[in-house]
């Protein structure tokens, strides 16, 4: 009984402090601000941090999982009427999770649903590689994930289940994660360079997605 009452416990606690509850400031309005001058078309390495190198290697090749599709759970072929110019990568910072849960939990913090476009799983909670789309994405709705008013309006938000700080995205959540983020570059026509990590807008507010994502190899396997 007292493990579970401590699983009972630790499950709400983790998801609050996920990537996305970091932010001080509610949910934006629908309503799409002016693009704030200076970012149309350019590269962000003004507002962008250090970008730190993980303490060791992936624990498999990361190159040699690529060019399948990934599974996808939801609409991702939908008429695009956002004017997306970022791709921002979370992770979950728990250890399990899905849409469904995050969504339960953002929502009880007042929001009107799960705040990223997209989750992948990592087979706790959901598939091992899954890519579940949200309503944001569905609805082409702002975002409520990087805290930043600039990257939840014009920013697509993609959580990874997982804490990265502890342990690495597998490999089929790469996988995934690569091949979405390819197929909506091409949507969107979003460069390489506005491809970001949480951490990269938020600078000294997070750590997400966590000092093991690769980042740098990643970015080396996009098309774009």
């Amino acid at each position: 009984m007292r493990l579970v009452r401590a699983v009972a416990i630790f499950l709400p606690v983790a998801l609050a402090l996920g990537c996305a509850s970091h932010q001080k400031q509610g949910e934006v309005t629908s309503t799409v601000a002016k693009p704030a001058s200076g970012y149309v078309g350019q590269a962000l390495m003004p507002r962008l941090g250090p970008v730190p190198t993980p303490p060791r290697g992936l624990p498999y090749g990361l190159r040699r999982t690529f060019r399948t599709g990934p599974r996808i759970a939801g609409n991702l072929d939908v008429p695009i009427r956002q004017h997306w110019k970022y791709i921002v990568i979370h992770h979950s910072a728990t250890e399990e999770g899905s849409a469904g849960t995050f969504d339960r939990f953002h929502k009880e913090r007042g929001w009107r649903g799960v705040g990223y476009d997209f989750v992948i799983g990592n087979g706790n909670g959901s598939p091992d590689g899954l890519v579940e789309v949200t309503f944001r994405w569905e609805e082409q709705m702002v975002g409520a994930h990087a805290g930043d008013k600039e990257y939840n309006e014009y920013g697509i938000g993609i959580c990874l289940v997982g804490d990265f700080d502890n342990d690495y995205p597998t490999a089929r959540q790469m996988q995934a994660l690569v091949a979405l983020v390819n197929e909506l570059q091409e949507r969107c026509h979003i460069p390489t360079s506005n491809v970001l990590m949480h951490r990269q807008v938020r600078p000294g507010g997070t750590r997400c997605p966590g000092r093991n994502f690769p980042f740098y190899e990643f970015i080396s396997l996009l098309d774009h």
